[in-house]
């Protein structure tokens, strides 16, 4: 029986993970999470995870997938971004 590897998933929307893609800080480098982990993500679903939240918030609570996922924001953005290609990306979210 052969294996079948399983592309790459973006944590935050499931989408399978292409281009354009980035590391994401869970705890933001400028709030003391240089060393932290991060995860890779698409870079339109790290667009609005910046532009929902401050940098300090998400230090201070939203420093998981899990918690990102809860905020009523993000969720109805990934009930919509579930519906597009995984290389979609746009460039009117802006950084909070």
């Amino acid at each position: 029986m052969s294996e079948i590897n399983e592309p790459a998933k973006c944590p935050l929307c499931g989408r399978e993970l292409a281009e354009p893609t980035v590391r994401h800080h869970l705890i933001p480098p400028s709030k003391g999470g240089k060393d932290t982990p991060t995860v890779q993500m698409h870079k339109i679903c790290q667009a609005k995870v910046h532009a929902v939240f401050t940098e300090t918030e998400l230090k201070n609570y939203y420093n998981t997938v899990e918690r990102l996922q809860e905020h009523e924001e993000i969720a109805k953005f990934i009930k919509w971004v579930k519906k597009k290609e995984p290389e979609f990306f746009d460039n009117s979210i802006k950084k909070k």
